[in-house]
């Protein structure tokens, strides 16, 4: 499916990586914070593996924005950042709730 002038061929591949990293958000945001931060962490190194192995350069699309190493680089950080913040969230924090008003005696 290629369009000459069309977005769709320059971002091809950089589609599959933002469909992966906006599911994982969604679930962050609806259903379970580690299982969405994996899926997002995912999505960095789908992006890399991508941005790695993709010849030539033009063919990995909306994910060249700098040299391949440098690329690949911050991928894969990105990726190994957001799978250890989702792996070491504290789900279980006794937080006080802000809702609540109290008045202290002075």
């Amino acid at each position: 499916m290629q369009w000459r002038g069309s977005g769709f061929v320059v971002l091809s591949w950089w589609y599959l990586v933002a469909g992966l990293a906006a599911a994982g958000v969604l679930i962050i945001a609806f259903l379970d914070v580690r299982w969405g931060g994996r899926l997002v962490a995912a999505a960095f190194f789908v992006g890399a593996l991508i941005r790695l192995v993709a010849r030539p350069s033009r063919k990995a699309g909306g994910l060249t924005v700098r040299s391949r190493p440098l690329d690949v680089l911050i991928l894969v950080a990105l990726g190994v950042g957001v799978l250890i913040a989702s792996a070491t969230v504290n789900l279980g924090a006794n937080v006080p709730s802000r809702t609540s008003v109290t008045r202290s005696a002075n």
